[in-house]
């Protein structure tokens, strides 16, 4: 029947020809193509980085944070100090001094009787070394 074929598993074929003795193995090939692609703009540690740095804090307090070189960025609740700071580092190439965490639990909301929360977040404070900075509040 034609809807059972799909749990069926499925053999690549195998080539019948004689390969050449200076082709590279397939598994060196695909190694190849994917070091290849991290090196661009995107790469597997900038990806990750803006995975973690969920987005920036954005309030009258955080701003004056900032001209005293600390910036506040909203990240998961299971993200790490350690890997905050590698984050930071990649996307903005700065050098972090100190990182620090504050975590916040999800408001109490309801839904006619049934009572909820909102998600928990933690909020990021990464002070930078002296003399640098990000032009992250610019255009807000």
């Amino acid at each position: 029947m034609g809807f059972l074929d799909r749990f069926h598993k499925k053999t690549p074929p195998q080539p019948t020809a004689v390969a050449d003795k200076k082709a590279v193995p397939a598994s060196a090939q695909n190694l190849a193509s994917v070091s290849s692609s991290s090196v661009g703009p995107m790469s597997k540690s900038r990806t990750l980085a803006y995975r973690l740095l969920t987005k920036p804090h954005v309030s009258e307090k955080v701003g004056a944070l900032a001209e005293a070189g600390t910036y506040v960025f909203q990240v998961p609740p299971a993200a790490e100090k350690i890997a905050i700071k590698k984050a930071v580092e990649a996307l903005y190439h700065v050098h972090v001094a100190q990182v620090r965490t504050a975590r916040y639990a999800g408001k109490p909301i309801y839904r006619g009787r049934r009572p909820g929360s909102r998600k928990g977040w933690k909020k990021a404070f990464v002070t930078l070394k002296k003399g640098e900075k990000i032009e992250l509040y610019e255009g807000v």
